[in-house]
């Protein structure tokens, strides 16, 4: 009995490419630069943000990863294909990107009843607050990406 044959999972150097003497990460087929942010970093932001917003700020933040997540969809213009491919795709290089593990349920075909189900989330990491299973920023952005992708407002 043979084996199936296992499936290439994608490298970091897939997707960037890193130039040490100009001190530059570019990501493959998009205009302009990446950078790598720590995640203790991002969390003083997220507090810091929580704390100048208050009850504004998970707005804030879902709001913010939306704009991101419309701008990720616009730079990637060069990938080709139907929604459902491009979002399997974006979410692959978000991965990829040590953003966390994604998941898609529901009807990527039409964009319509999705659940993106995250998994170690870079964003939430080092979260002291465990109210809310929610990365706001993560929503906005998966939501500013599938409304880009599918023509949705």
């Amino acid at each position: 009995m043979q084996e199936p044959d296992s499936v290439q999972l994608p490298k970091i150097e897939d997707f960037y490419d890193l130039s040490y003497e100009s001190g530059e990460i570019h990501l493959r087929g998009v205009k302009g630069r990446a950078f790598m942010l720590p995640t203790k970093a991002w969390a003083t932001l997220r507090t810091s943000l929580s704390r100048l917003f208050k009850e504004n700020a998970v707005q804030f933040m879902s709001h913010a990863g939306y704009a991101v997540g419309i701008s990720y969809v616009e730079q990637a213009q060069k990938l080709e294909g139907k929604p459902k491919k491009l979002l399997r795709i974006l979410l692959s290089i978000a991965k990829t990107s040590g953003w966390g593990h994604f998941s898609v349920e529901g009807d990527t075909d039409n964009g319509t009843q999705l659940t993106v189900i995250a998994k170690n989330c870079s964003f939430c990491h080092n979260e002291s607050s465990t109210e809310s299973p929610v990365c706001h920023f993560l929503v906005g952005f998966v939501n500013g990406m599938v409304d880009y992708l599918y023509g949705k407002p």
